[in-house]
């Protein structure tokens, strides 16, 4: 695993409420949502079941249940 940048490592670490990443193509997003639900996991005992996550790719966007 790659290291985190300062702001990515500033977004695992954030602890103040909901937490929302936005950032380009290829800036390592997908890192940071895991990184952060393990850590809320592991460090501030959140149970897995209370943690919500959302990500999709803007391929999959404009996709309709009948393109799956």
């Amino acid at each position: 695993m790659s290291k985190l940048n300062p702001r990515q490592q500033e977004a695992v670490d954030y602890a103040d409420g909901p937490l929302l990443v936005l950032a380009g193509a290829g800036s390592g997003k997908t890192s940071v949502i895991t990184r952060k639900i393990a850590w809320l996991i592991q460090e501030r005992g959140i149970p897995a079941r209370h943690i919500a996550a959302v990500s999709y790719t803007h391929l999959r966007a404009h996709e309709t249940e009948a393109d799956l």
